[in-house]
Parts: structure tokens; C-alpha cells; sequence
């Protein structure tokens, strides 16, 4: 007999001995509200799925079952429901039974059907309570008895623990309260509808599940209505938990309203923006869920970023949903992005209550820390280097995107003691791993070295912030010497990581000075700063958009042809999406724009591939798919979709001290109508719309009058464009085009003054332009897509190299074939070009030319 049966089975006599009607507890059925992000499939009963709040979560599967946290306490795990028809004692499990899933930000239904009955069960977690409910409808033809059974915890976070935990039915509240001695720790599951059915042990938790029923002897007596479970939890007094339960329970629809409000407050007040590509779109709008779920406020800590968040089963940790600093100052950059300032505000005010007295930033911080001595018992607080480092550039990103100066004065004293910590870890020009701490790898044979490109680039990255910081604090005295520091760390970088044999910036180098001669998708860092020799870093990017490094789902860490390439090791050859998001970034930054695209897209697939709206940590290097252990809803992977996209394609950058916005699209060549709204810079927001003619560009921009701000506005157009005039408001301006060193677009700059309503056109000859390749990839799959590499345009001539699996063709668009004089290396049909693969290895990559000769 299956586990599930049994375990029912054992308490059928139970279920049967209770005849006392419980349908009033019901309330009225109400509508969920249309939601334009809502995510539909069929149901996936072993797929992730959670519900999260500020101070409550609950984590599951699409089966159903799922396990509760009110922060920092696990309430209860296996939660799950089973249906008895009439008199039936054969459970029907509701694992074998769910069909479908609907998503929307405030809540998740998944629907359970059988042949005689439909139940949807929607799950919203309250957002600033910590509790949540559970909507039943159903609609039956026959009695039905639902059966909600779970297993008690009531254990905080690891590494803390409680003992003597109870669990009982409440009969006056219609549900169990689970406790323990001190009277410190308290949950509560039940519904107003709901009968006990288990018989629990007086000073212990049961070893079979804890169950309550919910029956309905008379199927109209449920039309028109919802079933509500409630769950509720936390530290502090019991009678005031209690409170929150009975709260909930008097008004479920208030939870959900006031989640719906919560999501939609969300999509309008930060950045908006419409595409002709709807699943980037929408992968956006989900990013920005996915983030704000990482917001948490625990009763002990305050209110800061946790980095994800995954089920737990019998363990102590909800996949990465501890405070962990470096996550924190990375996703600030997504979140800064679209304009999430006070929430970076707080991330920062958090993580400075745990900066350790000599500067150094703390890493991570588990939720249950205020229950022990973290930062002394264990050793895991401070382990990485680049945590510091990065607090402060995430702290000039949020001046620079906030206008926020008062900010930077009041956290002078952590941020100069930041800097002055970082400065000890430096003997040349860059802070080193042996004295800072772990940086890019966390172990293995890459570990051994002096300094990495990622610690190295986090730091100059902060040199460069530090002299902003300091002036905006007033400190003349750091900013001379932030200043210096940077030129000097800039300099040391080109020159200690650039290997001029493979032409590209590598990895690492040793204490003796030898290079790690390995290239990794950390060599996009500083490129995405600006960090590095204009043609190196175009040297080097080249270097990543070959198919031993890229693949059709993201970047793998390591070449496959490294000799430490395993496709499954979570620092030597997996795919992870949020370093790929910063390649994509470097790659938008210097025009690779098809490259770039093809990033931002796997990251927009894996939105949607695993847990509905969440990007997954990481995936094999050898095929797309997630490794088991891989956390389902991992903050930083949804960089990979914002910081492409915002700051890579959408060529966005704000400047709230200089007055400046920077609008640099980047998009595919036949976009011919992008709107932007809400775009935020310090007290300001911008609103724009670009839109492509056959031989104009036109953008539209709406800003606050006598705002003081500048625009540049700069978009990549396709080699061999050529730009003939710019006009604002109808009057010629000036342009100048950018001069890059192997310039993959022709790119005409326009800086003005905004008035409120402007317009600005650039007029030009347009060319023929390759659209990016379309590389789908489904779960399975293995890499297969179409590379480009590069391309190079002279005397007319547009020359691609690409890599393709060997003997197959490819297809590539290209818009306006009117103006091709003949191609090479493809075969040419209309707006299509058909490219041959040569022959090779089978599964093998080969490299081919494609020359296009422009009229």
C-alpha cells in the first residue's frame, strides 16, 4: 500500500467516529481579479512553488504539498489534501489528481479533479502578517470529505533548534495549535469549517500526520462558496499569535486584496516597458516579483534580502533564504534598475548592522541568528572577500540611481570603514583572495590564487565609488585618495589579467604572478564597468561567444574543453544564470547585440521552465536542465533577466548627480515600436517611446519640466548604416558617432536638454541587418544552437563568423535583402539566409563564414 493510503487508512475510524456537520465555517465565493502576468499550464506535481510574504512563506510542489515558514520558524511540513466521496474509505490522493496551475503574483490555484468533483485550491500568503490562507471551491456532485493532513515542526532555521514541541485541536478555534514549553514558538493550522481528527501524544509530536477534515454532506451547500484554511505563526506572546490566526480567518479576502493591491502597487510604481517580444515582457514583470519576494522582515534581525528560497523537506534551511550580503548588493543592481530605490535602502541599513568592528562586510546571516551566537560559533560570516567591496559600489549605484546624499553621510562612518578594511587586504593595487577571502570559487583546484578577475573588478569598481561616495560626504581627503587608488587598480587589472597569447582576460594569477590561464564568464565583470582596454574587452567577448563557453541556456563557468570542466559542479562547468546575465551585459555594452539577445532569452526561457515566474540558481553545462539540488526561486538568477535587459538592451543608466539620463538602445533590428514608462531617476521618472521608420529613428521623451536633466540618447544600428542628420523639436543638432575599437554597430550620439516633450530623429541610410538567432531550447536539450561570433564590416562587405553542430544548416533573418547585392557562405532566399554547416566530428562545433556584400 502507498504511504499516503496508509497513512489515511490509519485514521478512516477517526474520520467516521465525527458526524458533526462543519459548513459554517464557509465564506462567500469571491472573485480573484484579472491579472495581465497570469502564468497557465498543466500541473507538474514535482515542480517548486511558493507563496512568500514579508514574514511568512509557503514553499511546495504543484502536487500540493508544501511546507510553512513563519519567519524564522518552520511551522509544519507535508502539507497535503486527500478526498473521501460519500462513504467512501478509499482516499483519492490530491497529488494523482491535479490537473492545471494558474499563477498570478498575490496568488496560486491548482485544480484538483475527479469524476465526480472539482476542487481549486488557491494559496495567498499574507504580506505583512505572518500567516496565510487557503481557498477551497468545490463543486461536487456526491458528499464529499476533504482531508488536510501535515506533519508539526516548529523549529527555527538552522542551526537552531528547540525541543519538546506539542501539537493539539483546538476545538474552540476549529484548529491545532502547535507549541512548545518555553511558550516562545507558536503555530496554528485549522478552518473555521475544519473537525480534528487526530489523537496526539501530550508531550510530543505524533510520527504519523496530524489531520483535520472538512465535510460537506450536501453538494449545494458549498456552491457559491470557499472553504478557508487558515495558517498563522511565530515568536512572541501565544495569545497575540493567536490574534493574527483569528484575524485571518475573519476575513480571508482581505488577505487577498490586500495582496493583490501589494502586486499591483509593484508593476505601477517601478519601471514598465512594452516590447514586441511579449516574453521578455513578461519575464520582467516576474522578475520583479520574484525580488520583492526576497524582502523579509524577521521579528529578531529587522527587515533585509534573504537570496532565495526553495523547500526544505526534513531539514532546517528554505533553500537560500538567509540574509546573505554579497546577493544582496548584486540584486541591488536589478533593483535599483527598475527603480526599487527604498528597497535597496533598507537591504543596505540592514546589512550594515552586521559589518564586523574592523570594516569587513558580513556574507551571511541565518534567520534564526537571534536565537545563538552566529557571527562567533560558527564560521561562515565572513568567509567571502568581495562582500565589502561590493557594499560599496552597490551604495554609489544607489546614490547615483536615488539622488539620495543624506544616505551616504549617515553611513559614512560604516562605508570609510569599509573601504579603509579593504585597503589592508591590498599589496598591489588589488585586494587579494589570501587575505580578503573567497571571491568567485568557493573550492576546488581554482581556489589556490592570489587574486581572481571578480574580487579584482569588485574592488576597482569600489575605488571608482569610493571617490564618488566621499564627495557626496564631503571628504576631499578619500576622494583624492579613492581616486588614485582607482587608476591604480584599473592599471594593475589590464595588466596582470590580460594573457596576450590567448588574447582575452583571464581568470586568475598565483602568488607568483603566473596567470590561471582559464576563461570564465567572471571576465564580464569588470568589462561590464568599464574596466578593461576597449579592444582587449572586445578581444575577450569574442572569446565567450564561442560555443565551448556558450551555450543555448546560458554560460557555462568553465570551457568545456577546460581539464576542469564537470557539467554538474556547482563552480566548475554549471550554467548559471546570473553570471550569464552579466555577460549578456558586457556583451549589449559593446554592441554584441545578437549575442547579447541570445543571452537575455535563455534567462526569459528559464522564467518559465521550472518554477512558474522564478529562475532556477543553475543548471548542467551539458544539457538544459536544473541539477536536483538546484534552488528553484534564487534571487540573483533573476539578474539575468533585469540587468541585461534594463541596463544591456534597453541601454538604460541614470545619473540623479550628474542630471543625466542615458538611453542607449540596443534592440533587433526589425523592433519598430518600444514604449518605456516610469523610468526613475532620483525624485524624477521618464517616460519614452522609441519607434523605427525605413529611414528614421524617432524617440519621444517625457519628463518632469524645469527638471535640469540631460539626455543622451544613442542607439546601435546595424554596420553599414549610415546616419545623415539629427533633429530636437524640428531643429538640425549636432551628432557625433562612437568610435570603438572592432565596432560591432554604428552608433550616433545626441545629447540635449530635456524641456518636458521632446523629440528627437535621426535620420539615415539604413542597411541590410541579421536578426539574432532563434535558439530555442527545451528542457533536455542539448546545446545546438547557432553561435555568432563576430562581425566585421569594410568597403561594403559584412563579414559573420559563426559556429554551427557540424553538417547541419541554420537559418538567419535579415531585414532589408533589398539592399544585398549578393552573399557568400549562405544560401540566400528573400529575408533568410540559409546557412551549411560544414562537416566535422558528430556533435561537434565548426566555425564558418558568412560574408553579406551590401549594395
Amino acid at each position: 500500500m502507498k504511504k499516503g493510503l496508509f497513512l489515511v487508512a490509519l485514521l478512516l475510524p477517526a474520520i467516521f467516529a465525527v458526524s458533526a456537520f462543519a459548513e459554517d465555517g464557509l465564506i462567500t465565493r469571491f472573485n480573484l481579479e484579472p491579472c495581465d502576468i497570469e502564468l497557465r499550464r498543466l500541473a507538474q506535481p514535482n515542480t517548486y512553488f511558493d507563496k512568500v510574504g514579508r514574514k511568512f512563506a509557503i514553499l511546495g510542489y504543484e502536487s500540493g504539498s508544501f511546507e510553512a515558514w513563519a519567519y524564522p520558524l518552520k511551522l509544519l511540513r507535508n502539507f497535503e489534501l486527500s478526498f473521501l466521496i460519500g462513504s467512501s474509505t478509499e482516499p483519492v490522493l490530491g497529488k494523482d489528481i491535479v490537473r492545471s496551475i494558474s499563477v498570478t503574483p498575490a496568488a496560486t490555484t491548482l485544480t484538483y479533479a475527479f469524476q465526480s468533483f472539482t476542487v481549486k485550491a488557491t494559496y495567498v500568503a499574507a504580506i505583512d502578517e505572518p500567516g496565510a490562507v487557503l481557498l477551497l471551491a468545490v463543486d461536487t456532485t456526491e458528499p464529499l470529505t476533504v482531508v488536510c493532513s501535515f506533519l508539526p515542526v516548529l523549529q527555527p532555521m538552522w542551526p537552531a533548534g528547540i525541543g519538546g514541541q506539542y501539537a493539539f485541536w483546538d476545538g474552540q478555534l476549529k484548529a491545532y495549535l502547535i507549541g512548545e514549553p518555553t511558550r516562545k514558538n507558536h503555530g496554528y493550522v485549522g478552518s473555521p469549517a475544519g473537525q480534528g481528527i487526530s489523537y496526539t501524544p501530550a508531550h510530543m509530536l505524533s510520527d504519523s500526520p496530524n489531520q483535520f477534515k472538512i465535510v460537506i454532506e450536501h453538494p449545494d451547500a458549498v456552491k457559491g462558496k470557499y472553504i478557508p484554511i487558515i495558517l498563522a505563526g511565530g515568536k512572541g506572546k501565544r495569545e497575540d499569535v493567536r490574534k493574527i490566526y483569528e484575524k485571518l480567518a475573519a476575513n480571508p479576502e482581505a488577505v487577498y486584496r490586500a495582496a493583490a493591491d501589494h502586486y499591483r502597487r509593484l508593476g505601477q510604481d517601478t519601471l514598465r516597458i512594452k516590447t514586441p517580444n511579449e516574453r521578455i515582457d513578461l519575464a520582467f514583470e516576474w522578475a520583479k516579483v520574484a525580488y520583492d519576494n526576497l524582502i523579509v522582515d524577521n521579528p529578531d534581525l529587522g527587515k533585509g534580502l534573504i537570496a532565495g528560497l526553495g523547500t526544505s523537506g526534513t531539514g532546517g534551511r528554505p533553500g537560500f533564504g538567509w540574509f546573505f550580503g554579497g546577493d544582496a548588493f548584486m540584486n541591488s543592481l536589478s533593483f535599483n534598475s527598475y527603480g526599487a530605490h527604498e528597497a535597496v535602502k533598507e537591504a543596505l541599513l540592514f546589512t550594515q548592522k552586521w559589518q564586523r568592528d574592523d570594516g569587513k562586510m558580513a556574507h551571511e546571516l541565518s534567520q534564526a541568528a537571534g536565537s545563538l551566537n552566529w557571527f562567533k560559533d560558527y564560521p561562515y560570516g565572513y568567509i567571502h572577500g568581495d562582500t565589502t567591496p561590493f557594499y560599496i559600489a552597490a551604495s554609489y549605484d544607489y546614490l547615483r540611481m536615488s539622488g539620495d546624499a543624506e544616505f551616504v553621510k549617515q553611513s559614512w562612518p560604516s562605508i570609510k570603514k569599509a573601504y579603509d578594511w579593504c585597503l589592508t587586504t591590498d599589496a598591489d593595487g588589488l585586494m587579494d583572495n589570501s587575505k580578503a577571502g573567497l571571491g568567485a570559487l568557493e573550492f576546488g583546484s581554482l581556489t589556490g590564487i592570489r587574486t581572481d578577475i571578480y574580487l579584482a573588478a569588485a574592488w576597482a569598481r569600489a575605488a571608482y565609488a569610493m571617490e564618488r561616495l566621499a564627495r557626496a560626504a564631503g571628504n576631499e581627503a578619500y576622494e583624492k585618495m579613492a581616486r588614485e587608488h582607482y587608476v591604480k587598480a584599473q592599471k594593475s587589472l589590464d595588466d596582470k589579467f590580460w594573457d596576450p597569447d590567448k588574447e582575452q582576460y583571464t581568470y586568475a594569477f598565483a602568488a607568483s604572478g603566473k596567470q590561471v590561464k582559464e576563461l570564465t564568464p567572471w571576465s564580464a565583470v569588470p568589462l561590464v564597468w568599464g574596466q578593461g582596454d576597449a579592444r582587449r574587452s572586445m578581444l575577450t567577448l569574442e572569446k565567450m561567444n564561442a560555443s565551448d563557453l556558450t551555450t543555448d541556456w546560458g554560460v557555462r563557468m568553465l570551457s568545456n574543453k577546460s581539464a576542469f570542466f564537470e557539467p554538474l559542479n556547482y563552480n566548475y562547468g554549471a550554467v548559471w544564470p546570473f553570471l550569464t546575465g552579466w555577460v549578456g551585459t558586457a556583451l549589449f555594452k559593446h554592441n554584441f547585440s545578437l549575442q547579447g539577445y541570445g543571452l537575455l532569452m535563455a534567462a526569459v526561457r528559464h522564467t518559465f521552465d521550472n518554477g512558474l515566474g522564478y529562475v532556477t540558481e543553475l543548471f548542467s553545462g551539458q544539457q538544459n536542465i536544473w541539477p536536483q539540488e538546484g534552488v528553484a526561486h534564487q534571487g540573483f538568477s533573476s539578474s539575468g533577466v533585469v540587468f541585461p535587459l534594463v541596463r544591456g538592451l534597453l541601454g538604460l543608466e541614470g545619473d540623479a548627480l550628474r542630471k543625466e539620463v542615458r538611453f542607449e538602445p540596443r534592440f533587433p533590428a526589425d523592433w519598430s515600436d518600444v514604449s518605456i514608462e516610469n523610468y526613475k531617476v532620483g525624485d524624477e521618472a521618464f517616460s519614452m517611446r522609441y519607434r523605427k521608420l525605413a529611414t528614421k529613428i524617432r524617440l519621444e521623451i517625457s519628463s518632469p519640466k524645469n527638471s535640469l536633466y540631460k539626455l543622451i540618447f544613442a542607439p546601435a544600428l546595424g554596420l553599414g548604416t549610415n546616419v545623415t542628420s539629427a533633429i530636437l523639436n524640428g531643429r538640425n543638432i549636432r551628432f557625433q558617432l562612437a568610435a570603438l575599437p572592432l565596432p560591432q554597430a554604428v552608433q550616433p550620439i545626441v545629447e540635449t536638454s530635456l524641456s518636458g516633450k521632446d523629440v528627437i530623429e535621426i535620420e539615415m541610410e539604413p542597411a541590410a541587418e541579421l536578426l539574432p538567432p532563434v535558439n530555442e531550447s527545451m528542457t533536455g536539450d542539448p546545446n545546438q544552437g547557432l553561435r555568432i561570433i563576430k562581425s566585421e564590416f569594410k568597403d561594403r562587405r559584412l563579414n559573420v563568423i559563426v559556429e554551427g553542430l557540424s553538417n547541419r544548416s541554420y537559418d538567419l533573418q535579415v531585414t532589408n535583402p533589398h539592399l544585398l547585392r549578393s552573399v557568400s557562405g549562405a544560401k540566400w532566399e528573400g529575408s533568410k539566409l540559409q546557412i551549411q554547416i560544414p562537416q566535422g566530428a558528430v556533435g561537434e562545433y565548426i566555425r564558418h563564414e558568412i560574408i553579406l556584400n551590401l549594395k
